[in-house]
């Protein structure tokens, strides 16, 4: 540990492969008092660290272990930095551990909160969704208002694109019960066609059973959509909406039958641009 307290040596450390991983494991046996001097070697180099496919996993850690009194300079510095950290491969990581682990104190509040305002176009990104995703679970009451108020512009929409429609079953899931019971009749309000061919998508699945968990009344009238006979037609056609029917127990007895050809289309205007997989964001 005294040797990792060299002047430069920890930051030289951070940025390497190996060396990486000692800092992280010096960060966690070391006291508190001592992880604060450790993690003083990256101040000035945040910016820098967050881009690192090496560095980004120790500024994780300090954010980890210490609180955001003890190592000020990590949010000082994000939030100098350029707010498109937030939808950088490894700056995804930076913003989640934050709302992880100090959502509650000020200058986070006020970094997320600055992040949130483009939520619009963050909720569809590749690796900013991932940001949005961890304020309706972590962030700060008017945060998540905020998120669903933005997610009601374009329900459907959002619902259709791959990386958005994680943060609506994320929205349907947290935040206050008036705000998710609204963006639940949100997207029940569309034409119960238009809803049974959500349900019947890969990632429009997920919102189905996010609604049909939901409270009274909102459940109930996603189970009248799924049970409908042209619903049902729809939903055998594909594997994804075959799994809905077979994995909630709430429709039990609608048969799956043989699989018929993929004839329902997403309606106008609502076809997503990529069908690319999700970003992992999570630490090593």
């Amino acid at each position: 540990t005294e040797t990792l307290l060299t002047p430069g040596l920890m930051c030289r450390l951070a940025f390497e492969q190996a060396g990486c991983r000692a800092v992280q494991l010096a960060l966690d046996v070391v006291d508190r008092r001592t992880a604060a001097e450790l993690a003083q070697g990256l101040r000035g180099q945040v910016a820098e660290a967050i881009r690192s496919p090496h560095a980004n996993y120790v500024l994780q850690k300090i954010i980890k272990v210490l609180t955001p009194q003890e190592a000020p300079f990590v949010v000082a510095e994000v939030h100098q930095a350029s707010l498109d950290l937030a939808r950088h491969e490894y700056g995804c990581r930076i913003y989640c551990r934050l709302l992880e682990h100090a959502a509650a104190d000020e200058s986070t509040a006020r970094l997320v909160d600055e992040v949130l305002d483009d939520c619009d176009d963050l909720v569809r990104h590749t690796f900013g969704h991932h940001v949005v995703e961890c304020a309706l679970e972590h962030g700060m009451p008017h945060q998540r208002h905020a998120i669903i108020e933005a997610l009601r512009a374009s329900p459907l929409r959002n619902a259709w694109n791959r990386n958005a429609a994680y943060v609506v079953e994320k929205a349907l899931m947290y935040g206050d019960m008036e705000d998710r019971m609204a963006l639940a009749q949100d997207l029940l309000a569309n034409p119960a066609s238009d809803i049974a061919a959500l349900a019947r998508s890969q990632y429009g699945s997920m919102v189905m059973r996010a609604l049909l968990r939901m409270p009274e009344p909102v459940s109930q009238q996603a189970q009248d959509v799924v049970r409908s006979p042209d619903a049902l037609i729809q939903l055998k056609a594909t594997k994804h909406g075959r799994r809905l029917l077979e994995d909630n127990t709430l429709l039990g007895g609608c048969s799956t039958g043989a699989a018929g050809g993929d004839s329902s289309r997403m309606p106008a205007g609502l076809r997503p641009t990529s069908l690319s997989k999700a970003a992992v964001v999570a630490g090593a």
